[in-house]
Order: C-alpha cells, then structure tokens, then sequence
C-alpha cells in the first residue's frame, strides 16, 4: 500500500485489524502487531510545511484573480479540495494519528493502563536475592542498556551507510535520546507480565521500571543541560518532517 502511495488513513484500518487478528491466533501477545503496523504506516510528508505554504499560496492567489462575481461554486469547491489535500499531506499519516490519537491516549488509554497494570504490591516488607536480581537487571537493562542500544545502532547504521543524522544531530543528542529512551512504561511492563509468571517476581520488574524510569528521567534532564547547547543549531530542523528530509541530500 505504501508502494502504491495510498496515503488514506481509514485505508490502513482493516490490514491493521487483519494483521492484529492473525498474529493473536498465532499465539503470539497481539501487543506485537501494533509494533508491526507502526512500522508500516507511512512516516513520510509528501509536501511538507513549505509545500504546503506553497500550495495554499498558489491556490488564494488564483482565488483572488479572479474577476469579482466569476467565482463559481465549483471553483471554490475546487480550490478548496486542494488546500484540504495541502493541509493532508503538511504531514506524515503517522504524525497525523499520532496528533489526532494523543488526547484519548494522555488523558483516557494510559491513565487506565497505570491504574490496572502499574500497581507494586510487595509483601513481607522485604525483597528476596532472586527479586533483587530482577530489579537490579530491569534498572540497568533501562537506565544502562538503553543508552548503549541506541549509540551501537546509531554508529552501526552511519558506519554502513543506512542513514545519516539530521542535520544539527550529534552524538550528544543520541545520549540524551538513549537515556531519555530508558523511561520504560508501556512495553517495560508488558514483557514483565510476559516474562514472569511468579507474582513476586513481576512485583520486582514492576518495582524495576518505575525506578528506572525514575532514574532515566533525572540523568536525562541533567545531561541535556550540560550536554545540549541552549539555542538551536544553524541549519537545524524545525520539525520532525524538515529532519527527515535533511537526510535525503
């Protein structure tokens, strides 16, 4: 579908549904098609926000040649139809459902989701050495391992040529972004619950990510702003849409 450039959101909906249903059947946990249909939804903007100033542009000044009285309802519905296709494609269809979906996400999903999954219950007013080894290795998976992940991918894709960085991206932005990156809540907890079928020891996991998260989120204050510069960059990318084309020089 990408292939063919259908950019239709609602187009997507039934293959995602599809994908969702056969993986479940597969027995495998369902969480794992959402990775996979993120990964398929386009992430590119055809127009972009220049493209899309240039496009309204044209269409309001071909408007406003017009002679007075010579607009038509069907010129008007049609200068109209393209600015709605402008203003579509400003944006990638996957920031697109990511702004639409975001208050139902923040503010209904993800309250509900803390309230029925985040919950540490730990009896005995002490931890075993078996649940703090859990802790101990989910902490430093997020807090250490994520940092380390996202710098080895990140030299391993600009070493062989894959991709390259945004223009006015460091190595000092991927440290921040590694660390920020071990603010483990949704999938942290879901490979818990995946992982472990002991209560005491998915009580540890949990105990695990919420400090890990914790901790990821005071370092990675603390290094954006000793690492960070406090003005942007020359020629550094306004939106995620301008970094994407950065890269395709």
């Amino acid at each position: 579908m990408q292939r063919l450039g259908v950019r239709a959101k609602l187009a997507y909906v039934v293959p995602s549904i599809v994908a969702w249903a056969g993986i479940s059947a597969a027995g495998i946990h369902p969480t794992i098609a959402g990775v996979i249909i993120g990964l398929v939804t386009p992430v590119r903007a055809w127009l972009g926000l220049d493209g899309f100033m240039t496009g309204v542009r044209h269409e309001l000044k071909h408007l406003e040649q017009l002679p007075p009285g010579a607009l038509s309802s069907h010129e008007l519905a049609d200068g109209l139809r393209h600015i709605g296709a402008a203003r579509r494609e400003a944006i990638s269809p996957a920031e697109s459902l990511i702004e639409t979906l975001h208050p139902w996400i923040a503010f209904g999903i993800m309250p509900v989701f803390a309230l029925a999954n985040a919950g540490v219950a730990i009896s005995g007013g002490s931890l075993d050495s078996a649940s703090w080894s859990v802790v101990t290795a989910v902490t430093v998976g997020l807090v250490v391992g994520k940092p380390i992940g996202v710098l080895l991918a990140s030299w391993l894709t600009l070493r062989l040529g894959i991709g390259t960085l945004p223009t006015g991206m460091t190595f000092r932005h991927l440290v921040v972004l590694g660390v920020v990156a071990g603010v483990g809540f949704t999938m942290a907890l879901f490979i818990a619950q995946l992982a472990f079928t002991d209560a005491r020891l998915l009580a540890a996991a949990k105990l695990g990510v919420l400090a890990a998260s914790g901790g990821a989120a005071v370092l990675g204050l603390v290094l954006g702003r000793l690492l960070l510069p406090q003005v942007d960059s020359a020629g550094a990318a306004p939106t995620a849409d301008d970094a994407e084309s950065s890269t395709e020089a």
